[in-house]
């Protein structure tokens, strides 16, 4: 047995306790090996680990092509739910929309399922994205640019959904999956164990006031959509990636997440206000939309603090590096009381 095959499977003591695992890492050569033998590559593979994170993301080349290669993190979410994510971008391709969009394997599937310490898990292999990541290349013109493309994709969404979908709350919602795990990520803060139940409960209803009141749409969004998340080339060319929480939401949630991640980042605001012009001069704001910009703001942080609550076990605490908890509670509480949630 070689070393590479040896460092993946071990011999293990079987007198042992069975480590339970919350995230596991797959070899990087159990990963050049399966795509050798699943998708259409030229020559020799090379894999190694981009980084470790809410989902794992390996480089992969060919001899004449670099991709880049997901696994996601086992969760809450079915591990065939990416389906969703693949499929709209496969349309999207269709479309010519810029995205990084999955590698479609000899038999055309666009993702493959390993068995993992902790389950199931799912792969799919992207095309390379170009360029550098907004912030790294921050400009007004590509911000308006980037708007413009997010509110051609929610308009896309509608195509890919059917005129006769009817959109539902439920992913919106999906922070009242991660509230146990918030609770005991706040056990020693009383304020926040007493405040962010109220919160997320008020939340719910004014969401679905929302929803019913029809003046908010509901739609197809990214769920995760901020400056890390989409790249710019030298020619200014740009490309959306990263779409693994993709599902139903509003679509003004969706233009907060990239505004509240300028703030997270601390760029100027002025590249937020570009961002937003950029989609209005596509999809125009409803009076509505406009008048809940600080409730969506706030939902953007109750959500991210939540679910880093909700991966801590598999991710540790880093993800707090740029934020602590004093911050983000102070934001969130701040505009929960505005807006009459709190």
């Amino acid at each position: 047995m070689n070393s590479a095959v040896s460092s993946i499977t071990p011999d293990l003591p079987n007198d042992l306790p069975v480590a339970q695992v919350s995230h596991s890492v797959l070899h990087p050569a159990f990963i050049a090996r399966e795509v050798a033998r699943r998708y259409p590559t030229k020559g020799e593979i090379t894999c190694f680990l981009l980084y470790r994170g809410m989902n794992d993301v390996y480089l992969v080349q060919d001899d004449t092509t670099k991709y880049a290669l997901r696994v996601w993190r086992k969760t809450y979410r079915d591990v065939d739910d990416v389906a969703y994510e693949l499929d709209f971008l496969a349309y999207l391709q269709a479309q010519g929309y810029p995205a990084s969009v999955a590698v479609p394997q000899h038999d055309g599937r666009l993702y493959f399922k390993v068995a993992s310490p902790e389950g199931e898990r799912a792969l799919a292999m992207y095309d390379w994205a170009p360029g550098v990541k907004f912030g790294e290349r921050l400009s007004n013109e590509t911000a308006f640019r980037i708007g413009a493309a997010m509110a051609q994709m929610h308009l896309h969404g509608f195509a890919w959904a059917g005129k006769d979908h009817a959109f539902s709350t439920k992913t919106a919602k999906d922070y009242n999956i991660c509230m146990p795990a918030l609770i005991a990520f706040v056990n020693d803060r009383p304020d926040d164990l007493r405040d962010y139940p109220l919160i997320a409960a008020a939340l719910d209803k004014r969401l679905d006031e929302l929803a019913a009141s029809g003046e908010v749409p509901l739609g197809v969004c990214h769920r995760d959509f901020h400056p890390s998340n989409v790249h710019v080339d030298e020619d200014g060319a740009i490309t959306f990636l990263d779409f693994d929480a993709a599902g139903e939401d509003f679509l003004m949630q969706d233009v907060q997440n990239f505004v509240w991640g300028n703030l997270f980042y601390g760029f100027d605001p002025a590249i937020g206000e570009a961002f937003e012009a950029g989609y209005d001069s596509v999809r125009p704001f409803t009076q509505a939309e406009k008048d809940n910009r600080e409730l969506f703001l706030m939902a953007k942080a109750l959500r991210l603090v939540a679910g880093m609550a909700e991966s801590s076990t598999a991710v540790g605490r880093g993800t707090l590096r740029f934020r602590n908890l004093d911050w983000l509670g102070d934001y969130i509480k701040t505009r929960a009381r505005a807006c009459g949630l709190l």
